[in-house]
């Protein structure tokens, strides 16, 4: 800038506009090509790879559920069997228990075992119990004085909780 009254010279402002707005000729830019095409086909590789190891690990885990599905069926059904075989004999049990306690075997065990035998007419006696209660003793003999003495003691020490 000039100091005072110096003004500016705008011719060449205006050269310098003129130079600066005139069309300049433009390049072309340069192109480059860049292959990615290896990065996007490994990218693909390995997602389909993914994908079909967790299809494949789904099938597994299928497969597997249904062999342990199966292994727990053949286990129940012979659990059942067994059981279906064990009420048969508790049953079978039950009856030759019952059949070993009914009268007639009691009897046969009885006659043919022991040596016992229905008691015959002759060998019944009847007791006549219509005439009241009263016991009749053969002989009773009268304590002594020496006997009394010791079952009063005896009685007393008893009542004392000695």
């Amino acid at each position: 800038m000039a100091q005072g009254s110096a003004a500016y010279d705008f011719d060449r402002l205006e050269q310098h506009y003129a130079t600066a707005g005139a069309p300049r000729v433009k390049q072309p830019p340069e192109l480059r090509v860049v292959e990615n095409r290896g990065r996007r086909e490994r990218a693909a590789f390995w997602k389909g790879a993914a994908t079909f190891v967790l299809i494949l690990g789904v099938v597994c885990a299928i497969l597997y559920n249904n062999v342990q599905l199966t292994e727990l069926t053949s286990q129940i059904e012979k659990t059942q069997s067994q059981l279906e075989a064990l009420e048969n004999d508790y049953r079978l049990m039950q009856v030759e228990i019952e059949s070993s306690t009914s009268l007639r075997t009691v009897q046969e065990i009885a006659e043919t075992e022991l040596g016992m035998a229905k008691a015959e007419s002759y060998q019944v006696e009847y007791i006549n119990l219509g005439e009241g209660d009263r016991v009749v003793l053969a002989r009773a003999h009268e304590p002594r004085l020496n006997d009394r003495i010791r079952h009063a003691w005896r009685s007393l020490l008893e009542y004392l909780g000695a």
